[in-house]
Formats: structure tokens, sequence, C-alpha cells
């Protein structure tokens, strides 16, 4: 894993190069530019206001604000998967040709889901004043999450973009997988009042309610992370740890395959 690590830190350039490329083909020629990236989770914050606290009259007034915060971190993560299953495979004839750590492509798409996701922190800074939001020292735990949330990112990336080769319909259960995963998470409740208390340490296995949980907990609350936060911190060093040795395996016949 090491040896890995240290073949990807001393290709960085080259990830630069495919998340600088990455960036120019997704937002060239597009009126409203990196913004299309805020789109989808504002637009679903504004239906899912609409339809929680307009028309079932639930949620508390910083439902909008709770929402967008999980969104951000959900849209981060469904990039980074979504586009890493055919990271490999929409890059066939690079791959047969030039010889590079593979693990770089779709390092590359975690990234760009990253600079989206640090873009979106810029647009929820006014949002949360003016949501009255609790401005604390626990804001200093931000870059613990981000680096926990970018390990469990990475980790899945890696093996959907080995799984991807050899299940072309991957993509399609995982949009299936994925949806219902978010709905599965607190992104539209909050856990107290809605799962049992007895349910709650099974239900907290689920990585994301411990990281929607810190989110909130942090840039809204005022409070610290949640304790379960261990959680995604210890499935993000085994994914990684298994991607990378899955793709240590694999490698030498990404050529063939794709």
């Amino acid at each position: 894993m090491l040896e890995q690590l240290q073949a990807l830190w001393s290709r960085r350039d080259l990830v630069k190069y495919f998340v600088r490329t990455d960036l120019k083909l997704i937002y060239t020629h597009k009126v409203l530019g990196f913004l299309w990236s805020l789109l989808d989770p504002l637009l679903m914050m504004a239906v899912y206001t609409l339809l929680v606290v307009f028309i079932f009259k639930r949620g508390d007034p910083q439902f909008p604000i709770l929402l967008f915060t999980s969104l951000l971190a959900w849209h981060w993560f469904t990039y980074s998967l979504a586009s890493s299953v055919a990271s490999i495979t929409g890059k066939a004839k690079l791959i047969q040709t030039v010889s590079f750590p593979k693990a770089v492509l779709p390092l590359s798409r975690v990234l760009i889901g990253l600079i989206d996701f640090l873009l979106g922190l810029i647009v929820l800074v006014p949002l949360l004043i003016a949501f009255e939001a609790q401005f604390t020292l626990h804001w200093l735990w931000l870059p613990a999450l981000i680096l926990i949330q970018f390990l469990f990112t990475f980790g899945g990336a890696l093996l959907c973009a080995v799984l991807g080769i050899y299940f072309r319909d991957l993509g399609n259960i995982l949009q299936f997988g994925l949806r219902m995963w978010f709905y599965l998470s607190p992104a539209l409740y909050s856990i107290q009042g809605t799962v049992p208390p007895r349910f709650i340490p099974i239900y907290m296995l689920n990585p994301f309610a411990a990281l929607f949980e810190s989110y909130k907990n942090v840039l809204v609350r005022g409070m610290p992370p949640d304790g379960y936060l261990l959680v995604p911190a210890i499935l993000g060093l085994i994914f990684c740890y298994g991607g990378l040795l899955l793709f240590k395996a694999k490698e030498l016949d990404f050529a063939k395959e794709v």
C-alpha cells in the first residue's frame, strides 16, 4: 500500500493534469461554469424543503441549511463513485499505450468532487449566516471530516473503477443503490425522534449517518462531531487498503480487459 501511495505522489503532476483536463471538459462552453456543480444540491434542497417543510409541515427552522450541508457531502461522494466506474474503460487507448499508475484515474475523479465540495462551502457560508448557524471553534473539525470522507470516497472509487471493467452495467446498479443509501441516511431527517433508541447503534454503522451528523454538528449546530465518526474513518482505511490491493492485483490486466 505504501508503495502505491508513493507512486501516486511521485505522479502528482499527472494527477493535476487529469484534474485540469476533466474540469475543462466538464465546464468549458457552459454559461454558468462551475455553478452547475452547485445547482444539483441547491435544487434538491429546494424540492425537499418544499415537500418536508411546506407540504408535510415537518422539519425545524434550520432544516434547509442542515439538508444542504448533507447534500454537499453526498454530491461529492456520488459524483466520485459514479464517474469512477468508467474512469478506466474511458481511457482505454491511454492505458494501452502509456505506463503510469492507473489509480490516478479514479483519484482525479475524487479530487474533482472535492473541488466542487469546497466551492460549495463558499456558497454555504452566507446560508449559514442567514439561518443563524452557530459559528464556533468546532469548525476546526472540518479538515478532519473532509479527510475521513476523502479516504472513504477514494476507497469506494478504487473499487468501482476496477469492478466497472468487468461489470459494464455497474453504473446502473450503483445509481439505484446510491439513491437507496441516501434515503437510509439522516439527510432529510434527524436521528433523534426518527430512529428508535435501541436501533441507533445498528443504524450508525451506516458511515454516512455519522458523516452527515458530524457535518451538521460542526457547521450548523456548533457541536463536536458525532461519536460514531470512527465508523467511516475505519471503513475508509479498509476501503483504501482493499482498493489499492485490488488495483495492484489487476492493474497488469487492464490493457487487455478495456
